[in-house]
């Protein structure tokens, strides 16, 4: 079916011009009865074609842009299939394909509005919807994923927040195949990712660059203190790059039963973990460690003031415990996933905390996502900060 024309008004045509990747339904000329995942072609009041992308027949969003200018697509499913196409050859141009792990879509970034997903070890494909028509092209994608990537298992882990917010509930599956494990690495560190039970797609991609930027620091004699460690990622490598002894600080126990599975599979011996929150654990002392690692959750999940400020409040009392516990020369990691504490926030709160411990230097700018988590200027797709200090 060729695509439909909707015309588009005032605010919502400037900011499609601008290349946004999302078209509310307020600015739209109603009513538009169309099925979910229908091609459509938005036009200016004068019908000049300005985006391509696929409907969404409830909700806020009334429009996925997948292109801008007119469709130049038979179907959805072809647009889609060269979308995913395009993302592809971007992360292998970055090297990251090679790998085996990688995002091979993220979501506006990709001007794939409200679909991530993420393949591990060249095996399996985790897909992430937020969108009706992701939805209904669902089992589309898994065929085009197996053919695109090489994976062998597709599974849907669509369990967010964000789908209740537009009315949607929450799905989980395999779509293809049945694997739920794989066995990524990281410049020889290796990583068991449970796609089933592991947090968010199963693991955090995201802070890969950091992690690998934190096992440079790491010297022979290091004393490590992983706090929020997950299953491990910071602390195994900087254990497996030299680090003497590594303490592992995580409250979530399946966390903690894959940590010790990767410790073993690097054959790392020399550790403590510690199953507990930062505020129970105890036998920590103060000014031990010389590299520290915290990786805290999102402590600010809304952007109402009350939220941000009790947020800021618990990031700094983490951040406080954590570096209390860094030696004089150490270098720290402190990170923030949480899009609501701003870069101008997150600086903010470790500058507070940092003059309380005396002489420090953030060592170059702030660090973000690694380049597979891909933007466009949309500031929610900007989420991640990060920065290393040596305390001096």
């Amino acid at each position: 079916m060729p695509p439909v024309k909707v015309k588009v008004n005032g605010v919502g045509l400037e900011k499609v011009k601008r290349g946004t990747g999302i078209v509310y339904r307020k600015w739209l000329k109603p009513p538009y009865p169309l099925p979910p995942a229908a091609l459509v072609e938005l036009v200016s009041p004068r019908n000049e074609p300005v985006a391509c992308g696929l409907w969404e027949p409830e909700g806020p969003v009334a429009v996925r842009v997948l292109g801008h200018g007119e469709c130049r697509w038979s179907d959805s499913i072809e647009a889609v299939e060269e979308k995913l196409e395009v993302a592809f050859r971007a992360r292998k141009r970055i090297g990251l394909v090679d790998t085996g792990s990688y995002r091979l879509a993220n979501s506006d970034g990709d001007l794939l509005s409200g679909l991530i997903i993420d393949v591990y070890g060249g095996e399996i494909a985790v897909v992430q919807s937020s969108s009706y028509s992701f939805d209904a092209l669902m089992e589309d994608i898994a065929r085009l994923l197996v053919k695109l990537t090489g994976v062998d298992t597709v599974y849907e882990k669509s369990t967010q927040r964000s789908r209740r917010d537009i009315g949607l509930q929450p799905r989980s599956g395999w779509i293809l195949g049945s694997k739920k494990r794989v066995v990524i690495e990281e410049e020889g560190v290796k990583f068991i990712v449970d796609v089933l039970r592991g947090q968010k797609t199963g693991f955090y991609l995201d802070q890969r660059l950091n992690r690998l930027e934190f096992a440079k620091y790491a010297v022979e004699g290091d004393k490590v203190l992983d706090v929020f460690s997950y299953t491990g990622g910071f602390g195994i490598h900087a254990a497996y790059n030299g680090a003497r002894e590594v303490v592992f600080l995580e409250e979530d126990r399946y966390a903690v039963e894959i940590l010790r599975e990767n410790l073993k599979l690097n054959n790392i011996r020399n550790y403590r973990i510690i199953n507990s929150s930062i505020w129970e654990a105890e036998g920590l002392p103060k000014r031990h460690y010389t590299l520290v690692a915290v990786d805290p959750p999102a402590f600010i999940q809304r952007g109402d003031e009350e939220s941000v400020r009790r947020g800021m409040r618990a990031y700094i009392r983490s951040y406080k415990w954590s570096i209390d516990k860094a030696s004089e020369e150490a270098i720290i990691y402190l990170s923030s996933c949480s899009y609501f504490l701003t870069r101008e926030l997150f600086l903010k709160v470790i500058t507070t905390v940092l003059s309380e411990r005396g002489d420090y230097k953030i060592l170059g700018s702030l660090r973000g996502a690694a380049p597979d988590h891909v933007y466009r200027g949309e500031e929610y797709l900007d989420y991640l900060k990060g920065a290393f200090i040596h305390l001096s």
